[in-house]
């Protein structure tokens, strides 16, 4: 439940509930990497990835979250990461492989393209289930693996079903013109549109957790819909605050040009610099929006998930993280990509220091129950296999 957390296939009963204390005892989570260790191990995957074309990116993969685990404590004790390279690089292989084909019909013919992208689709939710169990089952704590249930039914249903909901605003634009009235049709296909995505985005998030597993317990979502409308709503509004600001520049701008030279700005090629400056200005705007919905939707998964007597609590804040995102990038930028692992680490340490395990229990009890009901361990064997994969979502 982590960005790089969890799945098997393995699903384990419900054990029976330790008996809670009388206090509740909050448990953080500490990042304890610093960039020049990772710099070390940065700078060899890169060398290593271009000198290899990209092969050695699965091993590169497994080195990077290996660290990035082992540094991340919960109640004093650290994650492992113990997958091996080769699975990984399987999945990347055959991702590319199912990418290649579409783009290959692309340029054989439209239609073909067509058919492609409906196989891509197809293929996706599987991929995504595959690729869950395999971080899953890789995953652990205290000698405790993650799990993820191999719930096909269920991806296809959010991951591709519900997605065909979506051609409901575009039936609503064809038939409001027709009848000679685009406008209404424009107004009803933004009002689908702005119904369905928040409720398509609160069940995947709901399927995600509940199809996580723990200590032979099953992670539980407390899920409220309106939360999710409530982030869109909001998120509508920032985009006001960031997007019109821009708009009024490149309008004034463009009619400054225009008018101190007819013949420098012409809106189907526009300069080289224009463009430059569209991006300088764009991007920004565009970070502070996916900023704002990417730290609610955050919190939203963690503050409604449960495990056992325990839940989390996610305390992500829109303008400190809007301000590391924007100071990683200056600094990335500013470094030709060296200031990588700097800014990685950073982000790794404040997501962890807000993340905490509230509950009536001593972590230690939990994992002392679950060990006693059968739990496999983290040192248990597992074959791998072509439908071992992960593609690195």
């Amino acid at each position: 439940m982590h960005d790089e957390t969890m799945a098997s296939g393995v699903y384990l009963p419900e054990l029976d509930v330790i008996p809670a204390r009388d206090t509740t005892e909050v448990h953080r989570l500490r990042f304890h990497g610093n960039a020049g260790d990772y710099f070390r191990i940065w700078i060899v995957n890169v060398a290593l990835s271009l000198v290899t074309l990209g092969i050695y990116s699965a091993w590169a993969t497994v080195r990077t979250r290996r660290y990035m685990y082992s540094n991340t404590t919960l109640g004093g004790s650290p994650f492992d990461y113990l997958a091996r390279p080769l699975p990984i690089l399987k999945g990347r292989l055959l991702t590319v492989l199912i990418f290649a084909i579409y783009a290959f019909a692309g340029r054989i013919a439209a239609p073909l393209q067509g058919v492609a992208a409906l196989m891509v689709a197809g293929f996706m939710p599987w991929l995504i289930v595959k690729s869950m169990m395999f971080r899953a089952r890789y995953s652990s704590w205290r000698g405790l693996r993650f799990y993820f249930s191999d719930d096909y039914g269920g991806a296809y249903k959010w991951y591709l079903g519900v997605y065909f909901l979506m051609g409901i605003p575009f039936l609503a634009i064809v038939l409001a013109t027709a009848a000679g009235h685009p406008g209404i049709g424009m107004l009803l296909a933004f009002a689908s549109f702005t119904g369905l995505y928040p409720w398509i985005k609160g069940n995947q998030q709901e399927w995600l957790v509940e199809n996580h597993h723990f200590g032979g317990k099953s992670f539980r979502f407390d899920s409220e819909i309106g939360n999710y409308y409530g982030v869109y709503i909001k998120a509508a509004g920032v985009s006001l605050v960031w997007f019109l600001p821009c708009i009024a520049l490149f309008s004034t701008a463009a009619v400054l040009i225009n008018k101190g030279n007819p013949q420098a700005f012409n809106p189907k090629m526009p300069s080289p610099y224009f463009i430059l400056g569209v991006y300088a200005v764009m991007a920004p705007a565009y970070l502070g929006v996916w900023t704002f919905v990417h730290t609610r939707m955050t919190n939203l998964l963690y503050n409604q998930a449960r495990l056992g007597q325990y839940r989390f609590r996610s305390t992500l804040a829109y303008w400190p993280m809007l301000g590391l995102y924007v100071t990683n990038a200056l600094a990335v930028l500013s470094t030709i990509g060296l200031a990588l692992p700097w800014a990685r680490v950073r982000t790794a340490r404040y997501r962890a220091n807000h993340l905490q395990v509230i509950g009536e229990g001593d972590l230690s009890d939990f994992v002392r129950d679950a060990f006693a009901h059968g739990e496999i361990g983290a040192t248990a064997t597992e074959m791998d296999s072509l439908l071992g994969i992960d593609i690195g979502l």
